[in-house]
């Protein structure tokens, strides 16, 4: 059973992101780390990250599009966050909570930020002050066929504005192009994995047929091995943040599907002006 993020777990005062309310596992050395070793994915997928400015200083909710399988691009924007706004606002990021089955990757994950994405866990972050990323989306966007990469594909997930209406805390659109050309998905497997019941049992949507190096043809399980991802350049535009009313009952669910309709054309706008922008897959 994954230790609780909430959990308080003492460590030496140097090591602690000064935070009040939170009494979490993120330790600034652990940030440091992560960032210096993921300045080098993000020198290698050339990323450029605009408008980063936009990212407020109080709680936030940032929703990304969800690209490259297993391959951590997504959060490579936060090489940026961190080097620009320092260490003590860190981004929580909500991930499969299959990743923390293993307790040693689990307490190193939450040492950088990443949070199992139990429910409760994002609310209580976010009405504490802090900014928690989502990518709702899930696997349904992030293992979509190749030829689809330029769509945003939240799957009529509404659980993200929910948490924002319940908390008033603002959506941030984070909106990447190319990160789904780091490798090459083929065929997505919804049927089968629909047919074997995966959601079920596993929370996943999808038994994908995909082309990675160094393994060539992955399918399936085997698709969770890391694999060289294609040097894609990678931009990431932050949109403008979109102001949230708290409410909740009746009004709540009233207003939850225009807000949700309202993110997703919004990031899908900002997707399309990205790739407007690119001459060539890979080359950018």
């Amino acid at each position: 059973m994954p230790v609780s993020v909430v959990e308080a777990v003492p460590e030496p005062a140097r090591e602690e992101v000064p935070h009040a309310m939170w009494q979490g596992k993120v330790r600034r050395s652990a940030l440091e780390s992560a960032v210096g070793a993921f300045s080098r994915l993000a020198n290698y997928h050339r990323l450029e990250v605009r408008d980063l400015a936009r990212i407020p200083r109080g709680p936030a909710l940032l929703v990304g599009n969800h690209n490259g399988g297993l391959n951590p691009v997504d959060g490579l924007f936060l090489v940026h966050y961190y080097r620009t706004c320092g260490y003590d606002r860190p981004i929580y990021v909500l991930a499969h909570d299959i990743l923390f089955r293993f307790k040693p990757l689990g307490d190193l994950l939450e040492s950088i930020g990443v949070v199992p994405a139990h429910k409760g866990q994002a609310h209580e972050l976010l009405e504490g002050g802090h900014k928690v990323l989502v990518f709702p989306g899930g696997d349904i966007e992030s293992m979509r066929p190749f030829n689809q990469r330029h769509k945003i594909v939240l799957a009529e997930r509404q659980g993200f504005v929910r948490l924002a209406l319940k908390t008033g805390a603002p959506i941030v659109p984070v909106v990447s192009a190319g990160a789904h050309e780091t490798m090459l998905v083929l065929s997505q497997g919804q049927g089968i994995a629909r047919k074997l019941r995966l959601s079920k049992w596993a929370r996943l949507n999808s038994l994908p047929l995909l082309l990675a190096a160094p393994w060539g043809l992955l399918w399936g399980p085997t698709c969770a091995l890391p694999y060289i991802p294609l040097p894609a350049k990678i931009t990431v535009q932050i949109g403008e943040p979109i102001a949230v009313d708290a409410c909740d009952g009746q009004t709540l669910e009233a207003r939850a599907s225009q807000l949700y309709t309202q993110v997703e054309q919004t990031m899908q706008t900002t997707l399309d002006q990205l790739y407007s922008e690119r001459i060539f897959p890979i080359l950018g």
